[in-house]
């Protein structure tokens, strides 16, 4: 049985047996890979901070939405944006009330969840006000029955316009009007601007439309981030076929140390820290 004390005795004649050149290249080795650990413990840390920092930041922001109200501007043209700041959800960390708000978003838009993923949401309630007055109309007699027909029309542009037109058949019999039969067409082109910006104070969702009378009463953005999808890639110990060539000191057979290119073909193990 091989004891320690043998194991100790035949390493300390190994040692003596070294020249100086081995030993200060064994030396340099040892500090490099104690200055290369260094550094990678120093960028674990960065990155942990960074992600503790993110995960602050974001929380920050979600009660910040929670408090803010919709912020009304005026663009070139004097229409109306509506703003308000956005929210971020991480989706591996979702609530069970935020949960089944993105269900619902799924069931809503069809959202084939083996393919398609949501990576923002938007939602809106808009309220009109409009009038009509002073529409085209037309009035006529036929036998006891009186037909009145009115229309209006409003184009905008392309995209934004209404169109009303009605009819009502009226009967008269005798001194009393009554009405047989009545109908009301009503239709509506509206469109929407939207954005989602970056600003000094965090993502902030925007929204307008050209169309007059037009008012949000309710806008929400919610942003949905996955971190384990932007943390880094974690390398693991273990054995590895490699090829090697540099220039710097070489320790050969004879433990000399001289300055010269090297190239090297082996099989190395390399702990998790020194992979990178």
């Amino acid at each position: 049985m091989i004891k320690l004390i043998d194991i100790l005795n035949k390493l300390s004649v190994y040692i003596k047996s070294l020249n100086k050149n081995t030993i200060v290249f064994i030396l340099g080795a040892l500090f490099m890979l104690l200055f290369l650990r260094q550094c990678n413990q120093i960028s674990s840390l960065k990155q942990e901070l960074k992600q503790t920092q993110q995960v602050a930041d974001r929380n920050l922001n979600n009660y910040k939405a929670s408090l803010d109200t919709i912020q009304l501007e005026k663009n070139s043209k004097s229409q109306l944006i509506a703003t308000i700041r956005s929210y971020e959800f991480e989706v591996g960390k979702l609530t069970e009330d935020k949960s089944k708000l993105i269900a619902n978003y799924n069931k809503a838009l069809n959202i084939k969840k083996e393919t398609e993923k949501i990576n923002s949401i938007i939602a809106a309630e808009l309220q009109i006000k409009d009038s009509i007055i002073n529409a085209n109309y037309t009035l006529i007699q036929m036998n006891d029955t009186l037909k009145f027909r009115v229309t209006d029309n409003k184009e905008w542009d392309k995209y934004n316009w209404r169109r009303f037109s009605g009819e009502v058949d009226i009967l008269k019999d005798e001194n009393k009007f009554s009405v047989v039969s009545n109908r009301f067409d009503f239709d509506q082109g509206v469109s929407l601007q939207t954005a989602i910006v970056k600003t000094p104070e965090g993502m902030r969702l925007k929204i307008t439309s050209p169309y007059p009378g037009l008012e949000f009463t309710r806008i929400e953005n919610i942003n949905l981030v996955d971190d384990e999808l932007n943390r880094p890639k974690v390398s693991k110990a273990g054995w590895s076929l490699g090829v090697g060539v540099g220039y710097g000191f070489n320790l050969n057979s004879g433990q000399v140390l001289n300055i010269g290119p090297s190239i090297g073909i082996g099989l190395y193990w390399s702990p998790r820290w020194l992979r990178f």
